[in-house]
């Protein structure tokens, strides 16, 4: 293990800022995570323990360790004659798990194709997408709790999984650090139409029994289409969280604006598209300097080349204001902001 001083982040975010860390260390395996946690840095610093950088921006330099989790490995641990319990090393890419899962006929995360990162993030965020989270596979991780110095094991309900949310945001926001996760993933075909864009894919391709192979081809195609690819404009996917609001608040837009679409919550909650409320207030394919909002999906903000982290921050702060003044609703940032 070796701790770097002033170290560009560049390569390590989506959004491709060369934002400079004070200390940056690249964490292998679970004898690290112990050998860092010891360590005069960790202790007299601020640390973020980065994922695939892929929902973070970097508004400015980071004054602090950042520490990176490269820990590998893939393992079947349970087998059943329905089921399989996969282990994965928090350091994978999460598109490559999901690959080599269908590849071996290990069902049920085909709706999360292509979604970036590394898969101990996939918890943190409770990534979804196409009518699934990954809770819904999700059987336990485990990890060092920072506080106590030890390893432990959470299952599903301890980590209190949310839209966009987990434990690891709140409870254990900075105490806790995810070495492996594992999944119970079905030996049988699970087809998921739920989501309506997917299921309209499908219809007009005139697919009629669409099988787990066509539902990942179908969600890569969708999200290829959609998002720009960051290697090549650096971008966080979806910047801002869909609102969820009352069946009475959306009821009241509903009128003013008639062609919103909602879908229906529990707790008579309604979730509205923040990609369409952007939309409405012009932003979408609108650049300023070299940081704008995607011609694809205005739901995306990108990094035409040589914008800072502030640059991109001071451009969501804008669209948020202008989506408040016309609709009254605050949006909320999905991307994580480090500063």
């Amino acid at each position: 293990m070796e701790i770097l001083e002033n170290y560009s982040l560049k390569n390590h975010n989506t959004f491709g800022i060369d934002a400079k860390a004070d200390y940056y260390v690249s964490i292998r395996n679970e004898d690290e995570i112990e050998e860092l946690i010891n360590t005069e840095v960790f202790s007299k610093n601020k640390f973020f323990i980065l994922g695939g950088g892929s929902n973070i921006l970097f508004a400015e330099a980071f004054k602090g360790l950042i520490i990176d989790i490269n820990i590998r490995g893939i393992r079947i641990i349970e087998s059943h004659d329905d089921y399989v319990i996969v282990e994965v090393g928090a350091g994978e890419f999460w598109n490559d798990f999901v690959t080599l899962c269908l590849n071996n006929k290990f069902y049920g995360l085909e709706n999360l194709a292509l979604i970036p990162g590394k898969v101990g993030a996939a918890p943190v965020q409770n990534i979804g997408a196409y009518g699934i989270e990954q809770k819904d596979f999700f059987y336990s991780l485990s990890g060092l709790n920072i506080e106590s110095k030890f390893f432990v094991t959470l299952n599903n309900d301890d980590c209190i999984f949310n839209y966009r949310n987990s434990i690891f945001k709140n409870e254990l926001k900075n105490k806790f650090i995810i070495s492996y996760v594992r999944y119970k993933l079905s030996k049988t075909e699970i087809i998921n139409l739920s989501y309506k864009e997917l299921s309209q894919e499908i219809i007009k391709f005139n697919i009629e029994q669409p099988d787990a192979r066509i539902i990942y081809d179908t969600v890569k195609r969708l999200r290829t289409n959609k998002l720009p690819d960051y290697r090549l404009m650096g971008n966080a996917g979806s910047f801002f969280k869909n609102p969820i609001i009352s069946e009475d608040k959306f009821s009241k837009l509903k009128n003013i604006y008639p062609e919103i679409k909602g879908f229906t919550q529990p707790g008579k909650k309604v979730k509205i598209s923040a990609g369409w409320l952007i939309e409405q207030c012009e932003w979408k394919g609108k650049r300023i300097g070299d940081s704008g909002v995607s011609e694809k999906h205005a739901l995306i903000l990108v990094n035409y080349g040589n914008a800072n982290g502030r640059e991109i921050l001071e451009l969501s702060m804008q669209i948020k204001q202008t989506v408040m003044e016309k609709f009254d609703l605050e949006l909320e940032n999905e991307v994580l902001i480090i500063q």
